[in-house]
């Protein structure tokens, strides 16, 4: 669960905001203008996200207001929030090293995207700050190497990303525009994807510190996958489905489970990825959870095969074979993310069955009920 500070001078729109965010499970605190915004900031200890809208009453508005937080509690993901969207608004929100930015009406598949993805960035910043608190001896290499790459990347890979939605979303655009706006937001995410994987391979095969654990929902990290990949199933018309238990998952699905988000989070991106891009068009890729008391399975399956050339080699670095744009280590990073949670993986592939890659986690704990 989020702390998550609201700022938005309008009542209804505020009240209504408030609503969906708290049905979502986070805790909500709530500002009108600048200034109750930052009694609130200082007053309140681990802010997870702020949404602050860019037009507020009074002296100051919401750009103020984010550097007041970033001043303040610089941990605290802060998105801005306009009902004028643009590219300047797109632009202020980059300079103000926000998270991201929000148009409105917000949608509440979008609302949610980006506060579970704002929240996983605090929880992320904040185990690097503990883990440069512990090791001050290699602070200055976590910093260069982790803070500059998947912070001040991130900032820009943003603004690819979301250029590309305003010109998609915002102007008129033929055929051949529109294709070349979606070509860059799949390689901006991509690339996003491709820093963050570079970050996890080099600190799993060092070993440069221990894997920090933090309690959270796994059908989070699933659902995040799936929202961040959906423009690639897109494009080829493939479903991605979820399968808890032999059920369809449902959005009110939770599965504790102790490990390194960041790590799992990767690892199923890519192994998602990796199963759309195999995937003959017009055919799914299911993926399916099963919790047992010692055990937990992830297994994502689509109707692609192997090529055979690939197949000795699989779990291997810079596995690859006729993808364009492929670096091969999608699954080798799957498979260094499960070993370095005690598990197993392997696959099976054949033309008439598929392809599953199944992942076998220790599962200490199965509770109904998620500890954070």
């Amino acid at each position: 669960m989020a702390k998550v500070l609201l700022v938005e001078d309008e009542e209804q729109t505020r009240s209504t905001y408030e609503k969906l965010i708290s049905r979502m499970g986070h805790e909500v605190l709530t500002a009108g203008d600048a200034k109750e915004a930052k009694v609130i900031v200082q007053s309140e200890e681990d802010l997870d996200v702020a949404l602050v809208d860019r037009i507020l009453p009074g002296e100051e508005d919401g750009l103020a207001v984010l550097r007041f937080i970033q001043d303040h509690a610089p941990l605290c993901q802060t998105v801005l929030v306009t009902g004028y969207p643009n590219f300047d608004s797109a632009s202020e929100a980059l300079r103000a090293c926000a998270f991201d930015y929000l148009t409105k009406p917000v949608e509440t598949a979008r609302l949610a995207q980006v506060i579970d993805a704002a929240f996983a960035e605090k929880a992320l910043q904040k185990e690097k700050t503990l883990e440069a608190e512990r090791n001050k001896e290699g602070y200055e290499e976590l910093r260069s190497k982790q803070e500059i790459l998947r912070h001040d990347m991130r900032s820009l890979l943003v603004g690819i990303v979301g250029f590309s939605n305003l010109l998609m979303d915002k102007t008129t655009l033929d055929d051949t525009q529109l294709e070349y706006c979606k070509q860059i937001r799949q390689y901006g995410i991509q690339l996003e994807n491709m820093v963050n994987t570079y970050l996890n391979i080099s600190d799993l095969e060092q070993k440069t510190s221990q894997c920090p654990k933090a309690m959270f929902n796994l059908f989070d990290v699933i659902r995040q996958s799936r929202n961040t990949l959906h423009f690639l199933a897109d494009e080829k018309n493939v479903d991605i489905s979820v399968i808890n238990n032999k059920r369809m998952h449902s959005i009110d699905d939770v599965l504790p489970f102790e490990g390194n988000r960041m790590y799992l989070q990767n690892a199923i991106d890519n192994l998602v990825k990796n199963a759309i891009e195999a995937s003959p068009p017009d055919k799914r890729v299911k993926i399916r959870v099963k919790g047992r008391p010692e055990w937990l399975s992830i297994s994502i399956h689509n109707w692609g095969a192997v090529p055979q050339d690939v197949l000795p080699t699989f779990f291997e670095k810079y596995a690859t074979s006729g993808k364009q744009n492929g670096f091969g280590l999608g699954t080798y990073v799957a498979r260094l993310v499960t070993e370095e949670h005690g598990g197993k993986i392997h696959f099976t592939s054949s033309e008439h069955e598929g392809t599953e890659v199944l992942m076998a986690l220790p599962f200490s704990q199965f509770d109904t009920e998620l500890k954070v």
